[in-house]
Protein backbone atom coordinates (compact mmCIF):
# COMPACT_ATOMS: atom_id res chain seq x y z
CA UNK A 1 0.00 0.00 0.00
CA UNK A 2 1.40 3.44 -1.03
CA UNK A 3 1.32 6.48 1.31
CA UNK A 4 -0.78 9.33 0.32
CA UNK A 5 0.88 12.60 0.22
CA UNK A 6 -1.61 15.64 0.50
CA UNK A 7 0.19 18.35 -1.67
CA UNK A 8 -1.08 22.21 -0.83
CA UNK A 9 -1.65 24.95 -2.85
CA UNK A 10 1.65 26.07 -4.28
CA UNK A 11 2.14 29.72 -2.64
CA UNK A 12 2.87 32.34 -5.09
CA UNK A 13 6.92 33.52 -5.82
CA UNK A 14 6.74 36.87 -4.75
CA UNK A 15 8.60 38.95 -7.52
CA UNK A 16 10.22 42.10 -6.42
CA UNK A 17 11.43 43.61 -9.68
CA UNK A 18 11.73 42.99 -13.30
CA UNK A 19 15.02 42.03 -14.91
CA UNK A 20 14.46 45.50 -16.63
CA UNK A 21 13.77 47.25 -13.05
CA UNK A 22 17.00 45.23 -11.57
CA UNK A 23 19.61 46.33 -14.36
CA UNK A 24 18.29 49.66 -13.66
CA UNK A 25 19.25 49.85 -10.44
CA UNK A 26 22.61 47.76 -10.97
CA UNK A 27 23.52 51.22 -12.93
CA UNK A 28 21.72 53.98 -11.29
CA UNK A 29 23.59 52.81 -7.47
CA UNK A 30 26.94 52.88 -7.98
CA UNK A 31 26.44 56.04 -10.50
CA UNK A 32 24.35 57.68 -7.36
CA UNK A 33 27.35 56.86 -5.24
CA UNK A 34 30.04 58.04 -7.79
CA UNK A 35 28.14 61.36 -7.91
CA UNK A 36 27.58 61.40 -4.15
CA UNK A 37 31.47 61.10 -3.98
CA UNK A 38 32.56 63.45 -6.16
CA UNK A 39 29.98 65.79 -4.81
CA UNK A 40 32.43 65.38 -1.26
CA UNK A 41 34.98 66.27 -3.14
CA UNK A 42 34.20 69.33 -4.56
CA UNK A 43 33.26 70.48 -1.34
CA UNK A 44 36.37 69.51 -0.08
CA UNK A 45 38.39 71.32 -2.95
CA UNK A 46 36.36 74.72 -2.61
CA UNK A 47 37.47 74.63 1.58
CA UNK A 48 40.85 74.13 0.80
CA UNK A 49 41.13 76.18 -2.16
CA UNK A 50 43.57 79.42 -1.76
CA UNK A 51 41.01 81.91 -1.79
CA UNK A 52 38.74 80.11 0.77
CA UNK A 53 41.46 79.55 3.13
CA UNK A 54 42.79 83.21 2.38
CA UNK A 55 39.05 84.78 3.43
CA UNK A 56 39.09 82.66 6.50
CA UNK A 57 42.45 83.80 7.51
CA UNK A 58 43.86 80.25 7.83
CA UNK A 59 46.66 80.37 5.16
CA UNK A 60 50.01 82.19 5.04
CA UNK A 61 50.95 84.09 2.08
CA UNK A 62 53.35 82.34 0.48
CA UNK A 63 55.61 84.09 -2.71
CA UNK A 64 56.35 81.96 -4.96
CA UNK A 65 58.40 84.13 -7.06
CA UNK A 66 61.83 85.58 -5.93
CA UNK A 67 64.39 88.24 -7.25
CA UNK A 68 68.35 87.94 -7.18
CA UNK A 69 69.84 88.35 -3.96
CA UNK A 70 66.75 87.10 -2.51
CA UNK A 71 66.98 84.58 0.22
CA UNK A 72 63.98 81.99 0.37
CA UNK A 73 63.46 78.70 2.37
CA UNK A 74 61.83 75.68 1.17
CA UNK A 75 60.99 72.77 3.44
CA UNK A 76 64.68 72.80 5.43
CA UNK A 77 66.60 74.22 2.66
CA UNK A 78 67.13 77.75 2.58
CA UNK A 79 68.24 79.10 -0.69
CA UNK A 80 70.12 82.55 -2.20
CA UNK A 81 71.08 83.21 -5.79
CA UNK A 82 74.03 85.26 -5.08
CA UNK A 83 74.73 86.21 -8.81
CA UNK A 84 74.83 85.51 -12.93
CA UNK A 85 77.30 85.86 -14.85
CA UNK A 86 77.57 84.48 -18.79
CA UNK A 87 80.86 83.08 -20.77
CA UNK A 88 81.30 83.22 -24.38
CA UNK A 89 83.28 79.72 -23.97
CA UNK A 90 86.49 81.41 -24.67
CA UNK A 91 87.69 80.68 -21.31
CA UNK A 92 86.43 76.82 -21.16
CA UNK A 93 87.16 73.97 -22.14
CA UNK A 94 84.46 73.55 -25.00
CA UNK A 95 82.58 76.45 -26.40
CA UNK A 96 78.98 76.64 -26.46
CA UNK A 97 77.01 76.15 -30.33
CA UNK A 98 77.31 79.22 -32.36
CA UNK A 99 74.80 81.78 -31.44
CA UNK A 100 74.84 80.81 -27.91
CA UNK A 101 76.39 81.64 -24.51
CA UNK A 102 77.22 80.25 -21.50
CA UNK A 103 75.00 81.21 -18.76
CA UNK A 104 76.23 80.35 -15.11
CA UNK A 105 74.10 80.87 -11.80
CA UNK A 106 75.75 81.05 -8.60
CA UNK A 107 73.76 79.85 -5.27
CA UNK A 108 74.15 79.34 -2.08
CA UNK A 109 72.24 76.55 -0.11
CA UNK A 110 71.82 76.13 4.10
CA UNK A 111 70.61 73.03 5.53
CA UNK A 112 68.63 73.99 7.96
CA UNK A 113 67.41 70.51 9.07
CA UNK A 114 68.94 67.89 11.95
CA UNK A 115 70.09 65.50 8.80
CA UNK A 116 72.00 65.69 5.74
CA UNK A 117 70.36 66.48 2.52
CA UNK A 118 71.32 65.60 -1.60
CA UNK A 119 71.21 68.01 -3.70
CA UNK A 120 71.35 66.95 -7.38
CA UNK A 121 71.19 69.99 -9.75
CA UNK A 122 70.46 68.01 -12.92
CA UNK A 123 66.58 66.92 -10.85
CA UNK A 124 66.63 70.31 -8.43
CA UNK A 125 66.62 72.80 -10.83
CA UNK A 126 65.06 73.92 -14.13
CA UNK A 127 65.81 77.04 -16.08
CA UNK A 128 63.40 78.38 -18.48
CA UNK A 129 63.47 81.65 -20.68
CA UNK A 130 60.78 84.58 -21.02
CA UNK A 131 58.78 82.38 -23.58
CA UNK A 132 58.31 79.14 -20.77
CA UNK A 133 60.76 76.89 -22.88
CA UNK A 134 63.17 74.75 -20.40
CA UNK A 135 67.14 75.55 -21.12
CA UNK A 136 69.23 72.40 -21.28
CA UNK A 137 72.62 71.96 -19.33
CA UNK A 138 75.65 70.85 -22.04
CA UNK A 139 78.89 68.97 -21.12
CA UNK A 140 80.66 72.70 -21.62
CA UNK A 141 78.01 74.65 -19.02
CA UNK A 142 78.81 71.47 -16.67
CA UNK A 143 82.66 71.83 -17.17
CA UNK A 144 82.91 75.54 -16.69
CA UNK A 145 80.85 75.73 -13.74
CA UNK A 146 82.60 76.35 -10.36
CA UNK A 147 82.10 74.15 -7.20
CA UNK A 148 79.08 72.35 -8.61
CA UNK A 149 75.82 71.80 -6.83
CA UNK A 150 75.58 68.29 -6.27
CA UNK A 151 76.11 66.12 -3.51
CA UNK A 152 75.10 65.83 0.71
CA UNK A 153 74.82 69.38 2.52
CA UNK A 154 75.51 68.42 6.36
CA UNK A 155 72.98 69.55 8.72
CA UNK A 156 73.41 73.04 9.06
CA UNK A 157 76.06 73.22 6.82
CA UNK A 158 75.93 75.80 3.62
CA UNK A 159 77.31 75.49 0.42
CA UNK A 160 77.48 77.38 -2.40
CA UNK A 161 78.32 76.67 -6.13
CA UNK A 162 77.20 76.97 -9.91
CA UNK A 163 74.59 75.85 -11.97
CA UNK A 164 75.64 75.88 -15.80
CA UNK A 165 73.53 75.97 -18.59
CA UNK A 166 74.09 77.09 -22.33
CA UNK A 167 71.31 79.58 -23.60
CA UNK A 168 70.77 82.08 -26.97
CA UNK A 169 72.83 84.94 -26.45
CA UNK A 170 69.86 86.79 -27.58
CA UNK A 171 67.94 86.03 -24.13
CA UNK A 172 68.10 88.44 -21.04
CA UNK A 173 65.16 86.93 -19.30
CA UNK A 174 65.61 83.82 -17.61
CA UNK A 175 63.42 82.31 -14.48
CA UNK A 176 65.50 79.28 -12.45
CA UNK A 177 62.61 76.85 -10.92
CA UNK A 178 64.02 75.22 -7.50
CA UNK A 179 62.21 72.14 -7.14
CA UNK A 180 63.22 70.95 -3.72
CA UNK A 181 61.66 67.59 -3.94
CA UNK A 182 60.91 65.78 -7.59
CA UNK A 183 59.29 62.70 -5.66
CA UNK A 184 57.15 64.83 -3.63
CA UNK A 185 53.75 66.14 -5.76
CA UNK A 186 53.08 68.29 -2.81
CA UNK A 187 56.49 69.75 -2.51
CA UNK A 188 55.98 73.70 -3.47
CA UNK A 189 58.75 74.79 -6.98
CA UNK A 190 59.71 78.30 -6.19
CA UNK A 191 60.75 80.46 -9.37
CA UNK A 192 63.33 82.90 -9.36
CA UNK A 193 63.86 85.90 -11.89
CA UNK A 194 67.18 86.22 -13.71
CA UNK A 195 68.32 89.27 -16.07
CA UNK A 196 70.95 88.57 -17.98
CA UNK A 197 73.31 92.05 -18.95
CA UNK A 198 75.17 91.02 -22.46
Amino acid sequence: MGKIVTVGKAGKQRRYCSQAQYCLLVLLVPTLLFLLGAGALTTQAHTNSPQFLTSQGSIPVFQDEYKLGETFKIGNLQYRIDSVRTSTGKTEIRSPRQGNVYLFVNLTIENKSLSDVEVRSVIGFKLKDSNGQSQESSLGAFLGAKNHIDGTIRSAETINGELGYEVSQEAKEFSLIVIPDPLDSKAKNVSVKLSIDK
